[in-house]
């Protein structure tokens, strides 16, 4: 599970060099404000592939729901591809969401944040779509990890900074990327009271 996702006070640096160090395009302004929480709905970067070449467009998160009210805005990993609304997506229009790291809460209700150990830009997989002339994207999630699991048995599922193109261009990798198991996690408790490294 992944609904809620931030940016910490440095992203926009950290984006900035990322986009230097892969060779990204910028075709429009960086939707991308440090201290930010990123909440379903809301339009943020997301790196995505633009012919030949990789680029930063800025999407809603979530995908409108035919069947109720409310938007999709993860998918499993185990199932994208046999599911109707997802399959096509998952295929031809893969995408990269970069985040400082995200939230997630566990049965009592107590926030957590996870995120990369030296508070390394995270870059979560994900695929979008057009809606009504507007692009939206969704989070792949996967099964929960050792430094997960205390917490929640969901987690998103997570790229290296080499991996961005070969995630978005290389069908030959897809099973590769959606299977492995997912690198272990910073966690820290919201009120900043405990943390723990794994």
């Amino acid at each position: 599970m992944c609904c809620r996702y931030y940016y910490a006070d440095q992203i926009r640096d950290m984006m900035e060099d990322l986009i230097a160090s892969q060779t990204i395009k910028l075709n429009e302004p960086l939707q991308i404000e440090p201290g930010r929480d990123i909440r379903p709905s809301d339009a943020s970067a997301v790196i995505c592939r633009d012919g030949n070449d990789l680029s930063v467009a800025n999407m809603r998160w979530g995908f409108e729901n035919p069947y109720a009210k409310g938007l999709i805005i993860n998918a499993r990993s185990e199932t994208a591809r046999d599911k109707n609304m997802f399959c096509d997506s998952i295929l031809n229009r893969r995408c990269v969401i970069p985040a400082s790291g995200f939230y997630e809460w566990d049965a009592y209700k107590a926030r957590y944040r996870f995120f990369l150990p030296e508070k390394q830009l995270i870059l979560l997989a994900g695929f979008y779509r057009e809606e009504k002339g507007v692009p939206r994207y969704t989070i792949l999630t996967t099964e929960a990890n050792e430094s997960m699991k205390p917490v929640h048995d969901r987690m998103p599922v997570m790229i290296g900074k080499d991996e961005i193109r070969p995630w978005i261009s290389d069908d030959g990798r897809l099973s590769e990327f959606l299977e492995r198991p997912q690198i272990r996690l910073v966690r820290e408790q919201d009120s900043g009271q405990i943390r723990m490294e794994f």
